[in-house]
């Protein structure tokens, strides 16, 4: 329960207080959230996680080599992690499966730390959150 109030107040920090970079990690995170919920009773659905992992950790390790924050590697590092005790879950026999889910419940944590921490940064440094009145490119950038 700590993490889910951990992940949404991350998510509605991330939404509502955050930048161009903050907003698009949120959007993210949310449909990576959807879509783990939504086939969590499937068969197979173990795997699918992993790979849903894969996808949010190249994401987010695209929107670090991206752009000007420093959270965005810290989260990338964390789903890179995720990843990996995924892998090794499925390689090595002497771990559990509860004990590689606490492992990514605490990484996954660490994704939603850091998210809160570039919009606290970005609350530091007087930069405006984006607002409803601001475009996400000016009409300039979308004509040909």
């Amino acid at each position: 329960m700590a993490t889910l109030i951990l992940k949404w107040t991350a998510l509605g920090l991330g939404w509502l207080r955050g930048g161009h970079t903050e907003r698009f990690a949120v959007a993210v995170l949310f449909c990576d959230h959807v879509l783990t919920r939504a086939t969590t009773e499937m068969p197979g659905s173990h795997k699918l996680v992993g790979v849903s992992e894969l996808v949010v950790a190249g994401v987010f390790l695209w929107l670090a080599l991206r752009s000007d924050r420093w959270w965005t590697l810290a989260a990338a590092a964390a789903l890179l992690l995720c990843v990996l005790v995924f892998a090794l879950e499925l390689s090595h026999s002497g771990v559990s499966t509860y004990g590689a889910i606490s492992a990514r419940i605490g990484l996954w944590c660490v994704v939603s730390l850091s998210l809160i921490a570039g919009v606290w940064e970005r609350w530091l440094a007087g930069e405006a959150a984006v607002s409803s009145r601001r475009r996400w490119r000016s009409r300039t950038a979308l004509t040909w």
